[in-house]
């Protein structure tokens, strides 16, 4: 887990990793593999409640831009009146 410094919102908890995901219904129990990112973003005056910004992708070559990326994109979360 890491914190992550979102411009105009402030700090919130992000996970990032690669993980093997379970296939829904699959009777042979596989696996997907995937880069996977989330962001818990405080909602200002509701205590304990998050907004989630999520990704992901099975491209697990380019995970380290996939990270960049999304960094780039949660960057860019802001909340509205």
């Amino acid at each position: 887990m890491a914190t992550a410094d979102i411009p105009g919102v402030g700090p919130a908890a992000r996970t990032y990793g690669i993980e093997d995901i379970p296939v829904p219904g699959d009777e042979l129990h596989r696996t997907v593999r995937a880069v996977l990112t989330q962001t818990f973003i405080p909602v200002p005056g509701q205590e304990g409640k998050v907004a989630l910004v999520a990704g992901s992708s099975q491209v697990l070559d380019l995970a380290d831009s996939f990270f960049d990326i999304f960094d780039a994109i949660t960057s860019t979360f802001r909340f509205t009146d």
